[in-house]
């Protein structure tokens, strides 16, 4: 990897036409004089975003880049494409539908390049309205996927046993070393990712964040929530685009990483039968509220 810039800043989309001008616009508005490339790769998008990309490579020449995936590859494989496309020390990993807030990005490099023992950081992420995000968790095992399934967490948000796993008790306006902050923007050395080999592309669209997160920690390195850095974030944008697909692939990405990290014949199969079934009520749900 060469090291031409500072910050590279990693985007993936697909059918983002309605996102992606706001996002590119916040990161041209507050990077200043900041030395930093944007890779965007796109998952084959059957709307306008492939035109709306267009416009911004012309109006910004040597800046932005984009890779037009000949399909929908999932997030996973068209992230490592960018990554592996990027030239930064630091890559941040950006959904299309966030927006920088003020100096968030040079506040990041400064805190994430300030130590050696710091691999990630991420921001406080806020709701369009200005509210605060719950962005970070704890890594997951089987007591955590029972409490979710059993909405044991959900009656008791505030309980750092029972809902241990989403955090919902962390108030997310205090510096904190965490195990996952999600993915919708997180920076992380590029040194640290080359480390851990990237994303794991068994995981297609949901859990590689967490994977991640895990690899880097178990590579030596802390991920920092900072939450003087700031940045906007529309939850869920691309995952109700497809719903349904979503839900299942949500589910055997779970799997996919109880199996990995926390394999067990018997609470292996509990897993599994508890998310079918949980799927199937969300997918019905689903249907029904049409």
């Amino acid at each position: 990897m060469h090291d031409n810039f500072d910050l590279s800043i990693v985007i993936v989309t697909w059918n983002s036409e309605n996102e992606i001008g706001e996002c590119l616009n916040s990161i041209f508005e507050n990077t200043n004089d900041l030395n930093y490339e944007i890779v965007v790769v796109d998952n084959n998008s059957s709307d306008r975003t492939l035109d709306e990309l267009s416009r911004y490579v012309e109006s910004n020449p040597g800046i932005l880049t984009v890779i037009k995936n000949a399909g929908n590859y999932g997030y996973t494989k068209a992230c490592n494409a960018g990554i592996i496309s990027s030239t930064g020390n630091n890559i941040l990993l950006l959904n299309p539908d966030t927006k920088i807030a003020g100096s968030a990005l040079m506040d990041l490099m400064t805190k994430l390049n300030s130590t050696d023992k710091i691999g990630a950081i991420a921001p406080q992420l806020l709701n369009n309205d200005g509210s605060i995000q719950k962005s970070c968790r704890t890594f997951p095992d089987y007591f955590d996927l029972f409490c979710e399934l059993s909405l044991l967490s959900s009656l008791f948000p505030k309980s750092k046993i029972l809902s241990r796993w989403k955090m919902f008790y962390f108030d997310h306006d205090r510096e904190e070393f965490v195990d996952q902050p999600m993915a919708a923007a997180l920076m992380i050395k590029s040194v640290v990712l080359n480390k851990v080999n990237n994303f794991d592309d068994r995981f297609l669209m949901f859990f590689n964040d967490v994977d991640l997160c895990r690899k880097i920690y178990d590579g030596g390195n802390k991920i920092l929530f900072y939450p003087r850095a700031k940045m906007f974030h529309t939850k869920g944008v691309s995952i109700f685009k497809d719903r349904i697909r979503m839900i299942k692939i949500w589910n055997t990405d779970c799997l996919s990483y109880f199996r990995k990290y926390h394999y067990n014949f018997f609470l292996y199969r509990w897993l599994s039968a508890g998310l079918n079934l949980s799927g199937y009520i969300r997918i019905f749900l689903y249907n029904k509220n049409k």
